[in-house]
């Protein structure tokens, strides 16, 4: 069971109403910045301005381009939190798979990224698709490769059949 406690509850319920806000004014913008310092060999070292956490990539870790179509997922995954915990919903499991096809000739990029929702809840369908689209729109990661490339998703709830939402 994936558990939203009351204060996680309040705390989404009063970001989704600051954001909407941001929506009402339209164009509202902030930024984000990280640093990657070159190690030796294949290490690469990643901080966020203002944290005190950091991430490492080398021959022996995850890949850039893991790093990079995971990043949609966790995107996502903070905007079901945000929709799921505001609105009360009760979700029994959640995983995102991502796949993404890119050319290893030049010009190197990705020309398609797939994701696949498995979501197991007792809640209305209706709400969990409203869910999954809601996430799916909000999310900057999916936004944005959406405009380099296809994106495509789909939602499996309880197992059925996989209904596309998403770009």
């Amino acid at each position: 069971m994936v558990k939203f406690d009351d204060d996680f509850r309040k705390r989404m319920k009063e970001r989704m109403t600051r954001f909407s806000k941001f929506d009402a004014l339209g164009n509202v913008s902030s930024k984000i910045r990280v640093k990657v310092v070159k190690g030796d060999n294949l290490v690469s070292e990643a901080k966020p301005d203002n944290q005190d956490f950091s991430w490492k990539s080398d021959e022996s870790g995850p890949s850039p381009l893991s790093y990079f179509i995971s990043s949609l997922a966790m995107c996502q995954m903070i905007h079901y939190g945000e929709h799921a915990g505001s609105l009360g919903l009760e979700i029994e499991y959640m995983e995102i798979d991502v796949e993404g096809e890119f050319s290893i000739s030049r010009p190197r990029s990705f020309s398609k990224i797939s994701y696949s929702v498995k979501i197991d809840s007792r809640e209305n369908a209706e709400k969990i698709m409203k869910l999954a689209k809601n996430a799916s729109s909000d999310c900057y990661i999916t936004n944005t490769l959406a405009r380099a490339c296809e994106v495509s998703g789909t939602l499996v709830l309880n197992g059925d059949q996989p209904v596309r939402i998403g770009s």
